[in-house]
């Protein structure tokens, strides 16, 4: 098989290194429960006092045939009914709880939720997923179209997946909250494409990476893209025959092994 051609190349390189901001939140839904701010990447959820539940969608849809991965910094301490980040359909009901406290994301079929309580919601049940959230954490977000799955990160580290069966349905980017004066700020919304080389990155070992990024710098643009730990599966660290390094003279690639990662099945010469 051939290598891609340089206009290929450059296209990849060119989505990996794409906006850190590819969409943000929605002024169209500002009101006096939402104060958007610097370039409408903060939100301060009831500016004065609380009555109710205010909810902020992202101004573009999440497109299919993505990954997509967003970061949301908590600003201020949080208290109160609930905090939530998810994603929900155009069909999410935004603006039914504006006078009542709820945990809003995941009433519903149309729209996935997360607490800052560590608990998960969606079609009004709910069930304990991971740690909660708090005060400069920082919670990410990782939409996989292609496999349907969604998944949070809480300080770059996951939480494992939370829904599946979600990659045939147009989604919203979702941040929803009851507490006065609790500010968000989102801080990278991205996206990459699905292909043989992204699902490539995730078997890459940490020194895996390291080794590729030293030998061929034309592939640091992959390596050390935030995808390539977003998408990393856990790697078991004490498997000591996986984590022996071949060196470079033992180790043959081929134009389509190149092409992918720079580094395909461990091939020795003979």
């Amino acid at each position: 098989m051939d290598s891609i051609t340089k206009d290929q190349h450059a296209k990849i390189e060119n989505d990996f290194f794409s906006s850190k901001h590819e969409w943000t939140w929605d002024e169209k839904l500002s009101t006096s429960s939402i104060k958007l701010s610097d370039n409408n990447l903060n939100v301060t959820f009831h500016p004065v006092y609380s009555t109710g539940t205010a909810v902020v969608k992202g101004n573009k849809l999440l497109e299919k045939g993505r990954h997509h991965y967003w970061e949301i910094s908590m600003i201020t301490h949080i208290y109160g009914t609930d905090v939530m980040v998810g994603v929900g359909t155009a069909n999410a009901e935004l603006h039914n709880a504006s006078e009542r406290f709820c945990a809003l994301l995941g009433q519903d079929r149309e729209s996935w939720g997360f607490s800052y309580k560590g608990y998960l919601q969606h079609d009004g049940k709910t069930c304990k997923y991971g740690t909660t959230f708090g005060q400069d954490d920082l919670v990410g977000i990782h939409l996989d179209t292609w496999t349907g799955t969604l998944q949070f990160f809480i300080n770059r580290k996951p939480l494992g997946v939370a829904f599946t069966k979600l990659n045939n349905i147009i989604l919203y980017p979702l941040i929803s909250s009851t507490m006065a004066q609790c500010v968000m700020k989102l801080t990278y919304s991205c996206s990459i494409s699905v292909s043989l080389q992204t699902t490539c990155l995730t078997v890459l070992s940490p020194w895996q990476k390291a080794y590729l990024s030293k030998k061929f710098p034309g592939l640091r643009y992959l390596i050390q893209n935030i995808f390539a730990d977003i998408l990393q599966k856990s790697i078991d660290c004490d498997n000591e025959e996986d984590n022996v390094e071949f060196p470079a003279q033992y180790i043959i690639l081929d134009d389509f092994d190149y092409a992918l990662v720079g580094f395909g099945i461990k091939k020795k010469k003979h």
